[in-house]
């Protein structure tokens, strides 16, 4: 069994970003991600929300394509804290955490997202040539999923998605 722990950051407004992103609409648009998986990560071909508690506590089931997944589909926990960041917590003990964070400014301009992953393979051994492999893939669809999501929700307040 291996243990994957990585993260990545990006800015959320660099210099030629426009819209300028605000923390609510970032906020918006990772409740929507909770909800509406698809349209975040293209590994994700459906998302459907089993409950949702009064604390907003989501259960919720995605599919991945053919091949894009250790297995066909994910049960995951959601839990959101404040309007920091989110945690999906999957049954095989695998989190991710999406935060959103300040730089040294504390201005719109130094925004940041973060993408936290603890996955564990099961089926993969400690120093293997698969694992490796494995690592270095993770740690490119890091940086995508960051990437990705961030363009997405600028896109979703541009078209009206997210106000």
């Amino acid at each position: 069994m291996v243990n994957f722990h990585l993260a990545y950051t990006a800015p959320i407004n660099p210099p030629s970003a426009t819209p300028v992103l605000t923390v609510p609409q970032v906020w918006a648009g990772l409740q929507r991600k909770i909800r509406f998986a698809q349209e975040f990560v293209s590994a994700i071909t459906s998302c459907d929300v089993l409950s949702e508690d009064a604390a907003g506590v989501v259960t919720r089931v995605v599919q991945f394509k053919p091949g894009m997944g250790a297995a066909p589909s994910a049960k995951e926990v959601v839990t959101s804290f404040g309007n920091a960041w989110v945690e999906f917590k999957q049954e095989d003990g695998s989190i991710i955490r999406n935060l959103i964070s300040d730089g040294p400014s504390g201005g719109v301009e130094d925004l940041h997202m973060t993408y936290m992953f603890e996955w564990i393979f099961p089926e993969l051994e400690e120093g293997s040539e698969e694992a490796g492999e494995r690592y270095a893939k993770v740690k490119a669809m890091a940086k995508m999923a960051v990437e990705g999501s961030i363009d997405t929700i600028r896109e979703m307040v541009k078209d009206g998605r997210i106000k």
